[in-house]
C-alpha cells in the first residue's frame, strides 16, 4: 500500500502543476456531463471516482449487452453463476455477492434511467439507444439507497426532444449473428416522443455433439417514451420498456476433480485415481472413491478434447428472460425549488434449466423459476440559496420473489427436490444532501439516508420422489420447512439503518479538483432460499443459518480530477480503503448455496487518463490497483478459518485505447485498437486451485468510415483478436460429484456494421 500511496501523492502534484501551466487553447476533449448527485453537472466537478461512457463510446466499443462495458471499467467485473444472459452479479473494488438465489440483490446496485433493479435474474440486457452509462465507485447511500455499497451502474436512455431524428442500424457477424436497432422521435413544445427497438440473435458459439449447440443469443427489446410539457417549469415523462431473451446458454466445461490432503479441490489428472471424494454421496466418511474409471468424475465422465467451446450435453439448457416496466418522472420547478417524483413498476420472469454434470446422460437437473415484482417510488426536493445546495427526499421500495426451483436427481435414484418459497420486502428511507461553498475554493458536503426495512420468507422444500419416506425411513417428504408458523421470528428482518456522508471538496484552480470523503454504505440482512434440508443429507442447514445479517461499509477516500495541456487531457484518480464490517459472502456446500457474515478489508487506488494530443489522435488508459482480503473464512470443512482474496477482486487491471481518425474521400476514416488485461482472479471465496483464472489479455479492433454529411457509417470489427480463452466463472462441485463447471468468454468474432442517422 505504500507504493500505491506514492503513486497517488505524484500523480495529484503532476496534475497541480500541468493545470496550473498549461496554456489556454480550445478544449479538444468533450465536456461529460452526469447526474451522479442528481442534477446535471460536469463530471470533473463532482467529488466521486467514476467512469462514464458516452453514446459515441459505447457504440465505436461495440458494447451490446449490459456487462459489456467490465472490459473497459477499471475495478469493476461481474459473475455468472447461473449462465450468461441469466444471473448477473457486479462486484466493483471487491465489493459484490457471488449468489445466485433470486431472493438476494447485489451490493452493487444497477439503475436504468433513475429506476433500481433489484432482480438479478433481469440485469443482461441489450444496450440500444442509451445516452450513457455511469459507473460510481464506493458507497452512493446518500443519494442512491439501496444496496450502494460498492457503487452503481446507471444505464441512461436518449431521452425525447422536439426535433425531428433517429438512427437505423444493421451488423452481421460470425455464429450468424443479426443485429438490427432503430430508434425515431420528435414532437413540439408539448408532446415529443421517442421510440427505440434492438433485436439480437446469433448461433450457438459451443458446439454440442449430443444435441443442439449451446451459447446463443435471442434478445428483443422494445422501450417507447413520452414528455409532456404540461405547463412552463412542469414536465412528466413516460418510460414504458420490455425485453426478453429466449435462448440456449450455460454451456459448462467439465474438468474432473479431486481434493488435495488439505481438502481443496485440485484437477485430476487422466490416469489418476482419486480416494478422497465420496463418491457414494452418502456422506460416510470411510468410503472408497468409487469412480468408475481413472481420471474421471464420479459418474465416470470425462471431457477429452480440450476445446472450451465444445462438449456433450444431454439437456437443452436455456434461459427464458422477461422484464417489462414502466416508469412516470414528474419534474415541478415552483421559485427556486425543484420537486420531482419518480414511480416505477416492474416484473422479471426469469425460467432457467441446466446441464449440471455436463455429460451425456441426464444425471443432475437443476430448473430455476422465479417472478420478481418491484414497486419503488422517491419523492424528493432539491434548490439552491446563495452558498448552499441541498436536496432532501423520500424513498418507498416494495419486492416481492415468488421463487420455484426443482432438482431432479432420480436418474441417481436419490431425491427430487421441489422449493417454493415467497420473500416479501419493504422498505423506507429518508434521505439528503447539503453543499457548502466555504470560498470560492473549498465546498463541504454532508449526506445521510436513514432506512427501515422489513423482509419476511415463507420457504418450504419437499421431496416429491419419495427418497426420504421410502429409503431413508423419514415419516415426511418434507426436507425443509421455514415460515412464521414453524421458526417464528427467525422467519422476519426487521431492522433500522444510517448511513453519512461527509466531503471537503477544494479547487485549486480552474482546471483540478481534489476531495476528501468518508462514506458509509448499508446492505439488508436477508435469507439463504436455495435446496435447503435439515436432514443434512444433501446439505447442512439448521434454521440458524438460513437468516443472514446486514452488512457495512465505511470507506476513506482521497481524490483528484484534473484537466490540462490546454483541454488536450484529464486525469482522474482515487485512492481508497474500506472497512468492511459483517461482509456478506458466499460459499456452496454439496448441493446447497449458503450467504453467511464475516469481516473484509479493502485498499486500492485508481488512475483515469482520456488525451486528445493532435488532430485525430485519442488515448485512454486505466488502472486499477487492488488488495482485497475476507477475514475469518472457514475451511470447507469449518474447522479453521483463513484470510482470503475476495472473489472477482484482481490485485491489478489495466484497460486502454488508441484510436486515429483521418480525411478520407468526402468523409473520416477511423482505426481504433483496445483492451483489458487483468490479473488473476478467484471465483470462490475459498480460493481452491480450480477457482482460479490466471491473468488474460484481450483485445478488440474496429475500422469505420463516416460520411462526409454524417448521414451514414459503415464499419469492420473483431472482438477478442487473439482468440484468447479465458474463464469468466467457476462452480466447484468437488466433494459432492467430482467436477469443476467452468464457464469461457467468448472467442473471437468479426463482423461488419451499417448505421444510417435520420
Amino acid at each position: 500500500m505504500r507504493r500505491i500511496a506514492t503513486l497517488a501523492i505524484v500523480a495529484i502534484l503532476v496534475s497541480i502543476s500541468t493545470s496550473a501551466s498549461a496554456e489556454e487553447s480550445e478544449p479538444l476533449l468533450e465536456e461529460i456531463i452526469v447526474t451522479a448527485q442528481k442534477r446535471e453537472q460536469s463530471l470533473q466537478d463532482v467529488g466521486v471516482a467514476m467512469t462514464v461512457f458516452t453514446a459515441n463510446q459505447i457504440e465505436e466499443m461495440g458494447f451490446k449487452t449490459s456487462t459489456d462495458l467490465v472490459a473497459m471499467t477499471p475495478g469493476l467485473n461481474y459473475t455468472v453463476p447461473n449462465a450468461e444472459s441469466s444471473q448477473i452479479n457486479f462486484f466493483l473494488r471487491g465489493v459484490g455477492l457471488n449468489d445466485f438465489a433470486d431472493a438476494n440483490e447485489n451490493p452493487v446496485a444497477v439503475y436504468v434511467d433513475n429506476i433500481y433493479r433489484p432482480a438479478m435474474g433481469g440485469l443482461s440486457f441489450q444496450l440500444f439507444d442509451i445516452e450513457r452509462v455511469e459507473v460510481l465507485r464506493g458507497p452512493q447511500s446518500a443519494l442512491f439507497g439501496r444496496n450502494t455499497n460498492g457503487g452503481l451502474v446507471h444505464y441512461l436512455s436518449r431521452k425525447p426532444s422536439q426535433e425531428f431524428g433517429g438512427h437505423l442500424s444493421a451488423s452481421i457477424g460470425e455464429f450468424s449473428e443479426r443485429k438490427l436497432e432503430g430508434a425515431v422521435g420528435g414532437g413540439n413544445d408539448k408532446l415529443s416522443g421517442r421510440l427505440s427497438v434492438a433485436m439480437h440473435r446469433h448461433d450457438g458459439y459451443t458446439s454440442n455433439r449430443a444435441g443442439p449447440d449451446y451459447n446463443e443469443t435471442d434478445a428483443l427489446g422494445v422501450r417507447g417514451q413520452l414528455l409532456f410539457a404540461l405547463a412552463d417549469g412542469f414536465d412528466i415523462l413516460v418510460n414504458a420498456y420490455f425485453s426478453e431473451n429466449d435462448a440456449a446458454v450455460g454451456a459448462w466445461q467439465h474438468q474432473a476433480t479431486t481434493l488435495n490432503a488439505n481438502g481443496e479441490s485440485v484437477p485430476l489428472g487422466p490416469t489418476e485415481q482419486s480416494t478422497s471424494v465420496d463418491c457414494n454421496a452418502d456422506g460416510a466418511s470411510d468410503d472408497a472413491d468409487l469412480r468408475p474409471e481413472p481420471g474421471t468424475d464420479c459418474f465416470g465422465y470425462r471431457d477429452t478434447d480440450g476445446d472450451p467451446y465444445a462438449g456433450d450435453f444431454d439437456r437443452d439448457g436455456r434461459v427464458r428472460a422477461e422484464t417489462s416496466g414502466i416508469s412516470l418522472t414528474m419534474n415541478w420547478d415552483i421559485a427556486s425549488v425543484t420537486l420531482t417524483s419518480i414511480t416505477g413498476v416492474q416484473n422479471v420472469d426469469r425460467l432457467q434449466t441446466e446441464d449440471t454434470e455436463m455429460g451425456p446422460a441426464p444425471l443432475i437437473l437443476p430448473t430455476f423459476a422465479a417472478q420478481t415484482d418491484t414497486l419503488t417510488q422517491e419523492l424528493r426536493a432539491a434548490g439552491e440559496a446563495g452558498e448552499y445546495r441541498w436536496l432532501a427526499g423520500l424513498y418507498y421500495f416494495s419486492n416481492e420473489v415468488q421463487g420455484d426451483y426443482g432438482l431432479d436427481l432420480t436418474n441417481l435414484d436419490f431425491v427430487n427436490f421441489d422449493v417454493d418459497y415467497s420473500q416479501e420486502t419493504k422498505s423506507f428511507a429518508l434521505f439528503g444532501q447539503v453543499e457548502f461553498d466555504l470560498s470560492d475554493q473549498w465546498t463541504l458536503i454532508v449526506g445521510g439516508r436513514l432506512s427501515n426495512e422489513e423482509k419476511e420468507l415463507d420457504y418450504i422444500n419437499r421431496d416429491t420422489a419419495g427418497f426420504f419416506t421410502g429409503v431413508i425411513g423419514l415419516p415426511t417428504n418434507v426436507a425443509f420447512d421455514f415460515d412464521k408458523v414453524s421458526v417464528g421470528d427467525l422467519a422476519i428482518q426487521d431492522e433500522d439503518s444510517f448511513s453519512g456522508k461527509l466531503e471537503l471538496d477544494w479547487h485549486p484552480n480552474d482546471n483540478t479538483l481534489l476531495y476528501v470523503s468518508l462514506s458509509q454504505g448499508a446492505k439488508s440482512a436477508g435469507f439463504n432460499v436455495g435446496f435447503l434440508d435439515g436432514n443434512f443429507v444433501f446439505a447442512s442447514n439448521t434454521v440458524d443459518t438460513v437468516p443472514y445479517g446486514d452488512e457495512k461499509l465505511t470507506s476513506l477516500e482521497f481524490g483528484f480530477k484534473t484537466t490540462f495541456a490546454g483541454g488536450r487531457a484529464r486525469l482522474n484518480g482515487s485512492l481508497f480503503g474500506y472497512d468492511y464490517k459483517d461482509f456478506q459472502t458466499f460459499r456452496f456446500e454439496l448441493l446447497n448455496q449458503v450467504i453467511f457474515n464475516s469481516d473484509a478489508r479493502v485498499r486500492g487506488l485508481e488512475l483515469e487518463l482520456q488525451s486528445s494530443p493532435a488532430q485525430g489522435w485519442d488515448f485512454a488508459l486505466g488502472l486499477s490497483l487492488l488488495d482485497a482480503t475476507a477475514k475469518d473464512i472457514p475451511n470447507p470443512a469449518g474447522e479453521t478459518f483463513r484470510d482470503r482474496d475476495m472473489v472477482a477482486a484482481p490485485d491489478m487491471s489495466v484497460t486502454g485505447l488508441v484510436r486515429y481518425e483521418w480525411p478520407m474521400g468526402k468523409g473520416t476514416a477511423a482505426a481504433q485498437l483496445w483492451g483489458n488485461w487483468q490479473s488473476s482472479v478467484y471465483y470462490d471465496i475459498q480460493n481452491v486451485a480450480v477457482s482460479k483464472q490466471d491473468g488474460y489479455l484481450v483485445g478488440h479492433l474496429r475500422l469505420s468510415y463516416m460520411s462526409g454529411d454524417d448521414r451514414w457509417e459503415m464499419a469492420a470489427f473483431v472482438h477478442n483478436i487473439a482468440d484468447e480463452e479465458y474463464r469468466i466463472y467457476t462452480f466447484d462441485f468437488t466433494g459432492t460429484f467430482g467436477f469443476n463447471q467452468q464457464a469461457f468468454g467468448k472467442p473471437r468474432w468479426a463482423g461488419v456494421s451499417f448505421k444510417y442517422f435520420l
